[in-house]
């Protein structure tokens, strides 16, 4: 349930960004899929067999990915899957912190990475990523996130629709033992393809 509503309002944001950037209920819609993404990421890394298979997945999409990106989106960032994949590090070195202190300094590493490389939501979907996989069993959360979106919104006045994310941490709070899992196939290659068929679209319209 959780990831194809993450998936939804992803391609509702989108559509919004591409074809209705006046409506901004479209880009309201939206702001419920980072965190809905973000815990996937967190509860993907205690399911998960392999977590540096997991890790690859996640890169190569990402790197598959920004071409695409940069045409239907934009030039200035790198995209979504760049941050969840140093989100995954971030959760692998801090639970690995305390058999080999070495692993924090690699943890400081994988959120400075977001900074540097200038990732889709940067440093703020590291730590969001992060605060669910150590609040993954908590009801802490929910506070924990809204206070992180409001520190947010403070420091960046023009991402105050970010607000409009909080209402997804009760969602994944409650609705979390609903989730089930989806076509990995599917899962992975959603995201570069409805990118370009977005752009592929927007070209139709606006030649």
């Amino acid at each position: 349930m959780l990831k194809i509503l993450a998936i939804v309002t992803m391609l509702i944001d989108h559509l919004g960004f591409t074809f209705f950037p006046d409506f901004l209920i479209f880009r309201i819609i939206g702001r419920l899929a980072l965190p809905l993404f973000a815990w996937g990421v967190a509860i993907g890394y205690t399911r998960t067999r392999d977590v540096k298979k997991y890790g690859q997945r996640l890169l190569v999409l990402a790197i598959i990915s920004q071409p695409i990106f940069y045409l239907a989106i934009s030039e200035s960032y790198l995209n979504i899957c760049f941050t969840l994949f140093l989100g995954l590090l971030a959760i692998y070195f801090y639970d690995r912190i305390f058999k080999n202190y070495l692993n924090l300094l690699f943890l400081i590493l994988s959120i400075a990475s977001a900074y540097v490389l200038n990732v889709e939501y940067g440093v703020y979907g590291v730590l969001m990523i992060l605060l669910f996989f150590i609040f993954r069993k908590n009801f802490l959360m929910i506070p924990g996130q809204s206070i992180l979106v409001f520190i947010f919104a403070l420091l960046n006045p023009n991402s105050i629709f970010q607000i409009f994310s909080i209402p997804a941490f009760f969602i994944i709070y409650y609705f979390q033992k609903y989730d089930f899992r989806i076509n990995r196939l599917l899962q992975y290659s959603f995201y570069p393809a409805h990118l370009l068929v977005l752009y592929l679209l927007s070209l139709l319209f606006w030649p």
